[in-house]
């Protein structure tokens, strides 16, 4: 996932630098930037970021200031703190920050907490949807297919992947799935612009998807091989997965055999 981060410390060559290490990785787009807690709050109105990089001790409005304008509001980015200043850590995190990295930047501190940022954005988006599901579920009296009933109700489902839409069971061809990732007892199943829902273990929707091109890179997540356009290596063994413009999945170093046929 690609995370749309503004910037914002009143140091010229701070900002200068934080923005150029920013900008040689993969999936960060610095939306904007700013030189002061007032600058930034117009800012996030305007560019709506998933995540800001505050400095601490800034003129005017400091970065604690900003969130907790912020909060007032009905619209609340992620926060990591980017200051000289080691003693204001446990402040910073009853703010609730992603992070607080002291300067001067490393490159793999900060690599480390926007990877926290990632996962606090994609554990939150799947709280949501699958709440959603669940007062859906409340309100219509429906709830996702089990594969077992999938495959009671629907046994000439062969190629096929059964799931609830609305009243139907809609059959997804595998060829059309791009990729699974797993929601605490659910499966997130990504096809053609839409996400289905699967109750089901992440064991028992590999051995359904068997039929198709699929392996795991992590231990939440399937791909379709097919879909894969572009593989850039990362460190460590990892590399990412390129699908489209705005999908990249990680495959973790405990996965990676899973695709090194597809490396050169």
């Amino acid at each position: 996932m690609t995370l749309r981060v503004l910037v914002a410390d009143d140091e010229p060559l701070a900002l200068e630098l934080l923005v150029a290490l920013l900008r040689d990785m993969a999936d960060v787009d610095v939306v904007a930037t700013a030189s002061g807690g007032r600058e930034a709050l117009k800012a996030i109105q305007v560019h709506r970021p998933d995540l800001l990089l505050l400095d601490i001790e800034m003129p005017g409005i400091n970065g604690f200031g900003v969130v907790e304008a912020l909060q007032a509001d009905d619209y609340m980015p992620l926060v990591i703190f980017v200051t000289a200043f080691n003693q204001y850590a446990v402040q910073a995190f009853d703010k609730n920050a992603v992070d607080y990295i002291l300067k001067p930047v490393d490159v793999g501190r900060l690599e480390k907490g926007l990877f926290r940022a990632r996962e606090r954005l994609l554990h939150g988006s799947k709280a949501q949807l699958l709440s959603a599901i669940t007062a859906m579920g409340l309100q219509q009296g429906q709830r996702p297919l089990s594969v077992q009933e999938a495959l009671e109700h629907h046994s000439e489902a062969v190629g096929r992947l059964p799931v609830r839409q609305g009243d139907a069971v809609k059959l997804l061809e595998l060829d059309d799935i791009e990729w699974v990732d797993a929601a605490g007892d659910y499966m997130c199943v990504h096809s053609a612009g839409e996400t289905h829902i699967l109750r089901c273990t992440m064991k028992q929707l590999s051995e359904r998807l068997s039929l198709g091109p699929f392996a795991r890179i992590h231990r939440s997540t399937l791909v379709n091989l097919n879909k894969i356009i572009e593989i850039t290596p990362l460190t460590k063994g990892e590399c990412l997965l390129h699908l489209d413009e705005n999908t990249r999945l990680k495959v973790s170093r405990n996965y990676r055999s899973s695709i090194q046929h597809l490396l050169v």
